[in-house]
């Protein structure tokens, strides 16, 4: 893919990418943010529906081609956007300071998801000599990898509250200067409700 057929393609790439941002990014989100705030109930809880999910048939094929490569596509995609584009100066200038933090925690977060998989999913494959709550808690109990993990969640959450409220504007669903300001409004509400329980989830690691 090269830069002057993404630039040909303008406009077909910025709402492929916001769709597949947008899809792989939510599922991820709900379905790990759900699991990882059992470890505020309880080591075992949390083990048993982690095992439970790990033992689901085609889960690799089902993560790796509805969730893993739908994202790092939508990387591929920003990074070629972010190449050719530049801050809209006809919108209202916080949308100026959106635009460059969904930039930048779109970087965070292909980095902060592709450590997460390698320090949990792969290492625990390889080395299973701990249970995956142990493992997140040895993790965690290091001040400087929890605020890692708080900086991730952060970034994750901003990137899809704000990014819903980008999926919703570039497809033409929101027209008027109103509605659109009420979409980001949602947007940052949902993204600051993950962020929320993904931050008592990693709290929850600490008992």
């Amino acid at each position: 893919m090269s830069v002057n057929w993404v630039a040909n393609n303008y406009y077909f790439v910025r709402r492929l990418h916001s769709l597949l941002g947008i899809v792989p990014l939510t599922l991820f989100m709900i379905e790990h943010f759900l699991v990882n705030s059992l470890s505020t109930v309880g080591s075992g809880e949390f083990n048993a529906v982690a095992g439970a999910l790990a033992k689901m048939p085609y889960l690799i094929a089902i993560e790796l081609g509805v969730i893993i490569i739908p994202l790092y596509i939508h990387g591929i995609l920003g990074f070629w956007i972010v190449c050719l584009g530049s801050v809209e100066t006809r919108v209202p200038y916080a949308r100026n300071w959106f635009y460059l933090l969904q930039r930048a925690t779109g970087l965070i977060v292909l980095l902060f998801v592709t450590y997460h998989v390698l320090a949990t999913r792969i290492w625990h494959a390889l080395y299973p000599s701990h249970d995956l709550y142990t493992l997140m808690h040895n993790y965690l109990t290091n001040p400087f990898l929890f605020a890692i993990y708080a900086v991730g969640v952060g970034s994750v959450s901003f990137h899809l509250g704000n990014g819903l409220f980008n999926f919703v504007y570039k497809w033409g669903i929101t027209v008027s200067e109103r509605s659109q300001t009420w979409a980001m409004a949602l947007g940052l509400l949902i993204g600051l409700g993950f962020f929320a329980v993904g931050l008592f989830a990693l709290i929850g690691f600490l008992k």
